[in-house]
């Protein structure tokens, strides 16, 4: 067997192993994930050149609009340098596409039968960076200071991992949803207990960091899945957990004021800040600005820009933190008007309406739950937030679609038969 031969044997288990590195990308440096994500994608595209087939142009340009008016803004924008480093933080909204839309069936079919090892992969990723951020920054501080600086030593202390509690905590939301998954397809024993352990560990995380809109997606989107799971165990593992979390809102001093916050809405200023009351006056100034907007926006470079003039006026305390608009979604108006919100919202409405019907909840569930934290947060705007979305929701997509004639009888991926 020559050379070629073999290394179109060899594809599909090659493209596993880079998909499982970018299942392990919350540990890897970030220094070197573009070199990751570079090999990641030539192995993608040699897979279509190698099998012969065709470039799926429909999928990648529905899929990579938002990027497609990000670049077009350009023309119109006046800061350019910014709206630069806006598109090279975005990348990822054209990478992951291209990949998805380069990768044979062949292989593409080989990487998702194997998802459940990747979310082990991705899980335990997650585990390493918060047990050794802990671990290491034990060594300096003591178990006081590390439990209430967490959230701050986190995103300035350890060179090459740095990271917004904000991005921790969706990790964290994502590898517990995984957890669900591998819990309902079925484990020994011993691989339950461990996978509990883990979990608790993680949601001891959660509550060291409190960051209320990852939690409420969480809690919503586990939701969502034990219902459609309608596995027994799952509902008193999840009763129990809510009970837990609740129980800890109610009396835990620290985390019961942090979500106190959600009922005490004011303007921020220097000497009243907490979440709730930034964001209410980062809104008030995005409802001013937004009219203007129209159809086209401001442009990548001029949106948060905008939004600077207008706390310069009526919140000096946000302008000199440059707060963006806290919601992707207004972020999206800002930057590229109705229309690119409109096609950002048909690519995830069509590819959810159509999981629904194929019964993908995989994609569902990762999909509301990034969807959900949009609604306070920019997450295509900071890396950790648009690398882990752009590869998530196209990788998973793909669970709908019927790569060989064998699978096309074959029940759809992820509708699980569901527990008595």
């Amino acid at each position: 067997m020559g050379f070629k031969e073999k290394l179109k044997s060899h594809l599909p288990q090659l493209l596993f192993y880079m998909t499982a590195a970018m299942f392990l990308m919350p540990m890897i440096p970030r220094g070197a994930r573009p070199v990751l994500i570079g090999l990641y994608t030539i192995a993608a595209i040699s897979s279509q050149i190698i099998d012969r087939e065709r470039f799926k142009w429909n999928y990648f340009l529905l899929s990579s609009s938002l990027f497609f008016f990000y670049l077009i803004s350009l023309f119109y924008t006046e800061d350019l340098s910014y709206g630069f480093r806006k598109i090279s933080t975005g990348a990822a909204l054209i990478i992951f596409p291209l990949i998805t839309a380069s990768m044979s069936k062949r292989c593409l079919s080989y990487v998702l039968e194997k998802r459940y090892t990747l979310m082990w992969f991705f899980i335990t990723a997650t585990l390493m960076v918060t047990i050794g951020a802990f671990v290491i920054f034990s060594q300096r501080y003591s178990f006081d200071e590390v439990i209430l600086h967490f959230i701050n030593i986190i995103r300035s202390d350890i060179s090459g991992w740095k990271i917004h509690p904000i991005y921790l905590s969706m990790h964290i939301g994502v590898a517990m949803i995984f957890s669900l998954f591998l819990v309902q397809k079925g484990l020994d024993w011993k691989k339950l207990i461990l996978l509990l352990i883990i979990n608790i560990v993680f949601i001891g995380f959660l509550l060291i960091m409190i960051k209320k809109g990852p939690i409420i997606a969480l809690v919503l989107v586990a939701a969502y899945l034990v219902l459609m799971f309608k596995n027994k165990k799952l509902y008193y593992v999840f009763g129990l957990g809510a009970i837990g979390l609740l129980s800890v809102i109610v009396f835990n001093p620290k985390v019961n004021e942090r979500f106190s916050e959600l009922l005490q809405v004011q303007d921020a200023d220097a000497s009243l800040t907490n979440s709730t009351n930034i964001r209410y006056s980062i809104y008030k100034c995005v409802t001013s600005v937004i009219p203007d907007a129209g159809v086209f926006g401001y442009g990548i470079g001029d949106g948060k820009n905008q939004l600077i003039d207008c706390y310069n006026e009526d919140a000096a305390f946000l302008a000199s933190h440059r707060y963006n608009s806290h919601n992707q979604f207004l972020g999206i108006i800002l930057n590229v008007g109705y229309l690119g919100l409109l096609f950002f919202t048909l690519f995830l409405l069509y590819h959810l309406i159509r999981a629904f019907y194929k019964k993908n909840y995989l994609f569902i569930a990762i999909l509301l739950f990034y969807c959900i934290v949009m609604f306070s947060e920019n997450i295509l705007e900071r890396e950790n937030g648009v690398l882990f979305f752009s590869f998530f929701i196209n990788l998973f997509l793909m669970l709908d679609y019927n790569f060989d004639k064998k699978r096309q009888m074959s029940p759809p991926l992820d509708n699980f038969k569901t527990s008595p």
